[in-house]
C-alpha cells in the first residue's frame, strides 16, 4: 500500500514538472497564429455556416413531399354501413405541389451563392484573425521589451541617486542636485508601474485571441519578421481578390437569382391530386360496385399583375441595384484603408530608419559624453540627467516606432493578402 502511495506521488511531481515546461515554454509568433486560427469560435461558426448553407442548397432543389389522402366519403348516417349507399367510399388519395416556372432551381442557386459569401466570410475572418492576433502580439512585445529599457534605467538612476546623495553628505553636490535625482527616480518607478499595468491588459488581449489563460502565457521576447508585402501598381484590381469583395459579389449574383426568381410568380403553381375510392356492396342488377379512380390538376392564374408581381419584380431590380452600390461602397473603403496604411507604413519605415541610423546612436553618444564630463566634473548634474532621460525616451520612442511599422504591415498584409 505505501509503495503505491509513493508510485502516485512521484507520478504526480513528474506531472506538474512536465507541465510547468510546457507552461514555460515561450509562444513565437507562428505558434500564436496556430493556436488563434484554431480557437476562434467566430471563425468555427462560420465555417459550420458555411457547410449548412451548401446542404440547404441540396434541399432547395428538391421538390415539396408529396401529402396522402385518408378519408371517408358519403357514409350514410343513420347505418354507417359501407354498402348501403352507392357513393360510399373509403377514399385514398395523393396530393403533389409542383412549384412554379424554374423556382426550385433559383431558389438553390440562391442559397448556393449565400454559402459562397459565407465561405468568403470565413477567409475574411481568417485573414481578421491574423492581423488581430500579430497586433496583440506585438503590442505585448512593446510593453516587454518597454519594461526591459526602463528596468535599465531605474537601476542606473539608482545609482546616479545614490551616488548624489552620498555627494551631497559630502558637500560635493547641491541639494538640488539630490531632489531632482530623486524625482526622475520617482517618474522612472511609476513610468514601469503604468507598463506593467499595460502589459496585464494586452496579455488579457492575447489571451482571448489563443484561447489560453493569461498567467500561462510568455512569449518570444525578440521582434518577429513579418511575412513581405507585394506592392502592386493596380491596388484595385488586388483589392477585388479581396474576400470581402467575393462576399459582395456572391451577393450581387444572388440578388439577380432573385430578380429571375421574382418573375416566376408570373407563372401558375400546379397541384396535381390523384385518388382512388373504394366501394362496398351491389348494383340493382347484381354485380358488384366499381371502385372509382379521380385525378385532378388545379393552378392558380395570376391575372391581375399589377399590385403583386409586377412591384415584386420592380422591388428585386431595386434590390440589386443596392447590392451593388454596396458592393461599390466596399471596393472604396478597402482603397481606402490601403492608402491609409501603406502611408502610414511609409512614413513610419522612413522614421525607424531615421531612429536606427541617427537618433538612437546620437541619443547614446550624449548620454556617454553627458557622464564622461560629469565624471571630469566639467559637466553639470542636471545635463547628465537630461542626457540619460532623452536616451530613454528616444530608446522607448525607437521601440514604438517599429512595433508601429509592424502593426501598419500586418494590416496591409490582411488587406493585400500574403503569397503563401
Amino acid at each position: 500500500m505505501r509503495t503505491l502511495s509513493m508510485t502516485r506521488w512521484i507520478l504526480i511531481a513528474v506531472a506538474t514538472v512536465f507541465s510547468l515546461h510546457i507552461y514555460a515554454q515561450e509562444l513565437s509568433l507562428e505558434q500564436a497564429e496556430v493556436l488563434a486560427l484554431d480557437n476562434d469560435p467566430v471563425l468555427q461558426a462560420k465555417q459550420a455556416q458555411s457547410q449548412a448553407l451548401r446542404d440547404q442548397a441540396v434541399a432547395a432543389d428538391t421538390l415539396p413531399d408529396p401529402k396522402l389522402k385518408l378519408g371517408l366519403v358519403n357514409f350514410p348516417t343513420d347505418t354507417f354501413e359501407r354498402d348501403q349507399e352507392p357513393m360510399t367510399q373509403i377514399l385514398v388519395g395523393v396530393q403533389q405541389m409542383i412549384p412554379r416556372g424554374d423556382t426550385l432551381n433559383l431558389k438553390s442557386q440562391q442559397v448556393i451563392k449565400s454559402s459562397e459569401a459565407s465561405f468568403a466570410e470565413v477567409q475574411d475572418r481568417k485573414r481578421m484573425v491574423m492581423a488581430q492576433l500579430r497586433s496583440a502580439y506585438l503590442e505585448q512585445l512593446y510593453w516587454l521589451s518597454a519594461e526591459e529599457v526602463v528596468k535599465n534605467s531605474y537601476q542606473l538612476f539608482t545609482q546616479l541617486t545614490n551616488i548624489t546623495q552620498s555627494q551631497y553628505q559630502s558637500g560635493i553636490q547641491k541639494q538640488q542636485d539630490v531632489i531632482r535625482a530623486e524625482l526622475e527616480l520617482g517618474l522612472l518607478a511609476d513610468k514601469l508601474d503604468d507598463i506593467q499595468s499595460n502589459q496585464k491588459s494586452s496579455y488579457a488581449t492575447l489571451s482571448k485571441l489563443v484561447g489560453q489563460p493569461s498567467e500561462k502565457l510568455t512569449i518570444t521576447r525578440a521582434i518577429p519578421p513579418l511575412p513581405t508585402i507585394q506592392l502592386s501598381t493596380d491596388p484595385l484590381a488586388v483589392l477585388r481578390e479581396h474576400p470581402r469583395m467575393y462576399v459582395e459579389d456572391a451577393k450581387v449574383a444572388r440578388s439577380q437569382f432573385g430578380i429571375e426568381l421574382a418573375r416566376q410568380d408570373y407563372k401558375p403553381e400546379w397541384m396535381v391530386d390523384v385518388s382512388y375510392g373504394f366501394r362496398d356492396g351491389y348494383n340493382a342488377n347484381g354485380s358488384e360496385r366499381s371502385d372509382f379512380l379521380s385525378a385532378m390538376l388545379t393552378f392558380d392564374m395570376p391575372l391581375f399583375t399589377g399590385d403583386k408581381q409586377d412591384r415584386t419584380v420592380s422591388a428585386s431590380r431595386l434590390q440589386h441595384q443596392s447590392t451593388l452600390q454596396n458592393r461599390e461602397e466596399v471596393l472604396r473603403e478597402l482603397l481606402r484603408q490601403y492608402e491609409d496604411q501603406l502611408t502610414t507604413w511609409q512614413a513610419l519605415q522612413g522614421r525607424v530608419q531615421r531612429y536606427e541610423k541617427l537618433l538612437v546612436p546620437q541619443a547614446h553618444e550624449n548620454a556617454n559624453a553627458a557622464l564622461h564630463a560629469y565624471q571630469n566634473r566639467g559637466g553639470e548634474f542636471t545635463a547628465l540627467m537630461r542626457a540619460r532621460i532623452t536616451e530613454l525616451e528616444t530608446e522607448l520612442k525607437y521601440l514604438r516606432l517599429r512595433i508601429n511599422y509592424l502593426k501598419a504591415q500586418s494590416m496591409l498584409l490582411y488587406l493585400v493578402g500574403e503569397n503563401q
